[in-house]
């Protein structure tokens, strides 16, 4: 279990917690009307005979766009960015920043155009799947102010220019966005980009130029080198260039702010794997913790003490059948709160946006549980080959959890961690002149009763909950319980519990 816990200016009670449970996950069937229910479902264990209550861990700042989405350009329809529906989408979510050109498309893109660059260099899948994407940088600044986002511009180094990059954050600023925040590139350690950085030392030495050019442009602004979080999906293909990427680098770089790193995680499972399988499940919903402390470990292990911006996060698994379920809402919730908890990492963007396959926050299209078809040039597979349509501009498994870790963030100026004896626990967050906010989420098969602390007492909650295998079609998917916080609360098993 593990959590967060934030506040403004008046102290935490001791009592606090918000629940986040990694244990045991019991046996669970699912399937169609008429299928005998889990048992959990009928007569689930209660974890604890008594409620439980939490140790505060230190106090940390909460930087200002602390958490929000990459905004890569979308294998929707055409007209998808410009769209009020989903402008509105966007803003209901309340991201504290926006990831501008965001992923692999921010190497190729024409800021001008508004769409990829006429380039050999640019990927057929991106041409083939992308190409009818049109979003203007008026696009993008309508949805960063509707937003009241901080963006972070990701820039492009592969087929552009330094001159081309600067008018494109001056005319980014006419519209009204503010030049903050800016990345230099998108993972350029990676292999297919060693013709323009044979290793990470040659990268360094451009991007401190660009460094240099844009902070005499833009004084104040913070600028973050592409580095490497180490292979974090099912490939075990890592060649030298990537495991030597940051120490060459590091080596030429200067003038940095931060450095910005993608960290996803695999489920642990295999090909033959279904979550419900109580082994399957339990792999699946501690997979976040063995990333995390992987991440945390290269932290510690690298030479400079630069902040650190996780510009890309999810679960990213080609080989089992676990996308899109409510195990990666619930993965993406645990994994969430462990970066909002870790000081050094002061922006984190959670991928993607919107329309991105088995990644996407809200629904681009009505077909987005279709992961056989492919995103890209990657394959992923489908729990179902029927799944049910989605609901455009829904919320998808990682939105539903990204909603409440934004909502009970929203105003918070401090956060601490909670831990629960051995057991890490999870995260409330707190707030001067508003109530204070929690986010609990209980990834075992048992009921967990906690003990509510008085200052969040009395509080409206809403209460999500399924089997970890339930595709997620928005948040009818889900069963849920509304209702006002009292001495104590019982979570559901396999639950996520928003205190606002």
């Amino acid at each position: 279990m593990r959590a967060a816990i934030a506040r403004h200016r008046r102290p935490l009670a001791l009592g606090v917690a918000a629940l986040i449970a990694v244990g045991l996950i019991g046996a669970l069937e699912h399937g169609r009307r008429g299928t005998r229910l889990p048992r959990w479902l009928t007569a689930p264990r209660v974890l604890s005979a008594v409620p439980l209550t939490g140790v505060l861990g230190p106090i940390r700042t909460v930087p200002t766009g602390l958490l929000g989405f990459n905004g890569e350009a979308v294998t929707g329809s055409a007209g998808l960015w410009s769209d009020p529906r989903f402008v509105a989408a966007v803003a209901a979510l309340h991201p504290e920043a926006i990831r501008v050109f965001g992923g692999t498309p921010a190497n190729y893109w024409n800021w001008r155009t508004g769409t990829y660059d006429h380039s050999a260099l640019v990927p057929e899948n991106l041409s083939r799947l992308r190409r009818h994407v049109h979003v203007t940088l008026s696009d993008w600044a309508r949805i960063v102010r509707a937003a009241d986002a901080t963006p972070v511009f990701d820039l492009n180094l592969l087929t552009s220019d330094l001159r081309s990059q600067l008018a494109m954050l001056r005319a980014a600023r006419r519209l009204g966005m503010p030049v903050r925040d800016v990345e230099l590139g998108n993972e350029l350690y990676l292999p297919v980009y060693a013709h323009r950085f044979r290793d990470g030392a040659a990268y360094g030495r451009v991007a401190s130029r660009w460094i240099a050019a844009i902070k005499r442009r833009f004084p104040g602004v913070s600028v973050a080198a592409d580095a490497y979080a180490g292979r974090d999906t099912n490939s075990t293909t890592v060649d030298g260039r990537e495991l030597h990427w940051n120490s060459g680098m590091l080596s030429t770089l200067r003038g940095e702010a931060a450095l910005s790193m993608h960290s996803y995680f695999a489920s642990g499972l295999g090909p033959r794997a279904s979550l419900a399988s109580p082994k399957a499940a339990e792999a699946m919903l501690t997979s976040p913790v063995h990333r995390f402390i992987a991440l945390a470990r290269l932290l510690a292990g690298l030479h400079t003490k630069a902040r650190i911006w996780v510009t890309e996060w999810n679960l990213f698994d080609t080989v089992a059948r676990v996308h899109e379920t409510w195990a990666q809402g619930l993965a993406v919730a645990a994994y969430g709160l462990d970066l909002l908890s870790t000081p050094r990492v002061v922006q984190a963007d959670y991928h993607a946006l919107v329309g991105s396959g088995p990644f996407d926050a809200l629904f681009g299209s009505r077909a987005e549980l279709d992961l056989d078809g492919g995103h890209g040039a990657v394959i992923f597979r489908a729990v179902t080959a029927d799944p049910p349509a989605t609901p455009l501009f829904g919320l998808a498994a990682g939105g539903v959890a990204m909603q409440a870790l934004l909502g009970a963030l929203a105003g918070a100026h401090e956060l601490r961690s909670v831990r629960f004896g051995a057991v890490p626990v999870g995260g409330a967050l707190f707030g001067d002149g508003r109530p204070p906010a929690a986010v609990i989420v209980n990834l075992t098969d048992g009921l967990a009763p906690i003990s509510v602390p008085v200052a969040l007492r009395g509080q409206p909650y809403v209460e999500r909950w399924a089997p970890p295998i339930t595709l997620i079609a928005g948040l009818s998917s889900l069963q849920a319980r509304a209702g006002t916080t009292a001495a104590t609360l019982k979570l559901e098993p396999f639950s996520l519990l928003w205190i606002k």
